[in-house]
């Protein structure tokens, strides 16, 4: 509701692939898992939301892919059959349907397999408008050297956390990568920027010479706004050419160890050039390491709420 004021107009929805697939969980918690994510759908689009009900795979459903690709995809149809009643009687609601989120699967099997699992999906579901994307980590190169699939009611989705030594510094999860060891780089980054010569400098200070031959290797780099925009004329550019719509459909900031300035600086940067582009976008995520809301007190955070939607007015200003 917080956010619905503020102008937000669509949630993405991640649902746990494994909970609704047979050989993970058992028949009768799908079926009530099924009735939630019913119930969940209905209140949001009584507060005005649109939704993409986003088919979230962890790690059960990866492992699954990497010893049987067959198998992956026939688990993947077989959620849709799951969640597709619910979402095609909601479509005129606006609720869309997210194949699945970074398929585990090199670009050439996922563009051989999805177009197979778009066919089954469109069975469960004629007029629902799919959420399709690249294999992998979904990444602005790999979409604009990308064919569109022959379904027309598509919408392409990009996952955008360029520079990772910004966005992801910090994040434990990713160890033994030494992003998961900085704290403090900085957004923008400029050539030669004397905050990453001092990081470098304490990290081999502290004996850790891999975060600080990674410092090291960006003395000649640079990151700022103008190459967040050219990343997004890019996206615009094949969205155009090939008639598609485009969504920046995950972006933010693991706000642990970035300084506060920066991320609302990053995020803002982003979205304004996603706009300028007719790209639509949804921010990573509401209330844990990259959300707008404080996972401890519920609060919203006003500064990261306003680089994404504008300050807080009176009547909010609807945002696609």
């Amino acid at each position: 509701k917080i956010l619905r004021e503020r102008g937000f107009r669509h949630v993405r929805l991640p649902i746990a692939a494994e909970s609704v697939m047979a050989r993970f969980t058992p028949t009768a918690t799908i079926g009530a898992r099924r009735q939630a994510i019913g119930l969940a759908l209905d209140r949001l689009a009584a507060l005005g939301f649109a939704v993409v009900v986003d088919l979230h795979g962890g790690d059960r459903l990866n492992e699954l892919f990497r010893r049987d690709p067959d198998g992956g995809r026939d688990a993947v149809i077989e959620a849709w059959r799951v969640l597709g009643p619910s979402v095609e009687a909601r479509a005129g609601r606006g609720v869309a349907a997210e194949v699945l989120n970074e398929p585990p699967l090199d670009d050439a099997a996922w563009a051989a397999m999805q177009p197979v699992i778009v066919a089954a999906m469109r069975r469960e579901m004629p007029t629902t408008s799919f959420v399709v994307s690249t294999g992998g980590p979904q990444r602005v190169e790999r979409l604009t050297a990308a064919t569109p699939i022959a379904d027309a009611n598509t919408v392409y989705a990009v996952h955008y956390y360029d520079p990772m030594i910004f966005t992801h510094q910090g994040a434990d999860w990713l160890r033994p990568d030494p992003i998961a060891a900085l704290a403090g780089v900085p957004f923008p980054i400029r050539v030669g920027d004397p905050r990453l010569a001092t990081l470098a400098a304490a990290a081999r200070a502290k004996g850790e010479r891999k975060v600080s031959a990674l410092l090291d290797g960006l003395a000649d780099r640079a990151f700022d706004v103008a190459e967040i925009e050219r990343h997004m004329r890019a996206l615009g550019d094949w969205s155009r050419a090939t008639g598609r719509p485009v969504v920046i459909g995950e972006f933010g900031v693991y706000r642990a160890h970035a300084a506060a300035a920066d991320r609302v600086g990053w995020l803002a940067a982003v979205r304004r050039a996603a706009e300028a582009n007719c790209l639509g976008w949804t921010h990573w995520d509401y209330r844990d390491g990259f959300g707008m809301i404080d996972g401890r007190t519920g609060e919203p955070d006003d500064a990261v709420l306003s680089a994404l939607v504008g300050p807080r007015t009176t009547t909010p200003a609807p945002r696609s």
